[in-house]
């Protein structure tokens, strides 16, 4: 593949920076990186001495005059290298408080430019020292939970440092999320499109015990969290509405059926029962593909949909009675163990295959 022409973007979204941010750009700048934009992400006047600093080195300064959160200030660098940049070779994003080696930004923005379709992660090994505790929890419960729920093993879910081309701008920018939550759902955004993610080792800087973070533990874990189970919990109401269907529709069924049917209870039961499964599969069908997975370009989907049903009832029949009969477990008991695994791989079975992304043209 050709090395695409343009240029490089260096877009660091910056709250109340200090003198480290200015040694760090002199650092890009040893590499040859020299496109460097600085987001102000509402600093206050205190600061704006740092600002002007970067702005006489070469640095082109964008604004926000009251703090928006990092998604929101890298949108607003996005848009600007938009309108501003007829050729881009790759942009690359990264935090201002020194956790990124100028090396490593150089390595990630050549290799971006091999892989210009891609979104590439500049990942930390967390399996070194020097680590701090929070840090490191967080991250390993972020990347378990990610790699459980969406099928991609990322040991570094919360890496600041990313890279990617000139194709994939607009889609960030249309990737929801203000704060630090955005960075989460452009994984997931990346997954459901089809978009490959990639990653390539990094250093680990953490001075002062990351001291100078300005994530907020209760409130910005409270936003990851939500992002990171959104599309799981909508799995789960959309199954409950597809229940609630089946019962609501079969309890009317049986009582409208019998002045037709009279005394053939065995059928209209039946019949009751095979409508109202029906309907409540439809129902599930259609929001799964709406508004679970949104895959409205999914074609062949109703029929992987049926097949995977009939495939999670012969499984679970079977497994009920295997656990049953080998472990002497209760039918109901494996009956509610089988059921909450089937769930659990009906959901992985609906995102990779029934309603899997197709690869995006870039």
């Amino acid at each position: 593949m050709e090395t695409p022409k343009g240029e490089t973007i260096i877009l660091i979204p910056s709250l109340e920076p200090d003198e480290r941010l200015l040694t760090y750009v002199q650092q890009l700048r040893h590499y040859g990186l020299r496109n460097i934009i600085i987001v102000d992400d509402g600093s206050g006047e205190k600061y704006q001495p740092i600002f002007r600093e970067l702005g006489k080195n070469g640095c082109v300064l964008l604004r926000h005059t009251e703090n928006k959160g990092k998604g929101s200030a890298l949108k607003t660098g996005f848009r600007y290298i938009k309108r501003q940049f007829d050729e881009i070779a790759c942009v690359i994003t990264a935090d201002s408080d020194g956790q990124h080696a100028a090396e490593d930004v150089y390595r990630l923005a050549e290799e971006a430019k091999r892989r210009p379709g891609a979104l590439l992660l500049g990942v930390r090994n967390f399996s070194e020292g020097g680590i701090p505790p929070k840090s490191l929890l967080g991250n390993r419960i972020t990347s378990f939970i990610f790699a459980m729920l969406y099928g991609k093993r990322l040991s570094d879910t919360q890496t600041g440092l990313r890279a990617f081309g000139p194709q994939l701008l607009a889609f960030m920018q249309d990737v929801r999320g203000s704060r630090f939550e955005y960075e989460l759902q452009m994984l997931i955004s990346c997954i459901r499109s089809g978009i490959p993610i990639h990653t390539l080792p990094i250093q680990v800087i953490y001075e002062n015990g990351n001291a100078g973070t300005h994530f907020k533990a209760i409130r910005d874990s409270a936003r990851v969290m939500s992002v990171l189970f959104s599309n799981f919990m909508q799995f789960i109401f959309s199954s409950i509405a597809g229940a609630v269907v089946d019962l609501g529709i079969a309890w009317l069924l049986i009582d409208l059926l019998r002045p037709m049917l009279g005394q053939q209870d065995y059928l209209r039961i039946l019949l009751a029962t095979v409508i109202a499964r029906i309907i409540s599969i439809m129902v599930n069908y259609l929001l799964n593909k709406h508004f679970v997975f949104r895959q409205e370009d999914s074609r062949g989907s109703l029929w992987r949909y049926l097949t995977l049903c009939a495939l999670v009832i012969l499984l679970s029949s079977t497994g009920v009675y295997l656990i049953h009969t080998i472990f002497f477990i209760s039918e109901k008991i494996a009956k509610l163990i089988c059921d909450a695994l089937l769930f659990l791989l009906s959901f992985q079975m609906q995102r990779r295959w029934v309603f899997a992304a197709r690869r995006q043209r870039l």
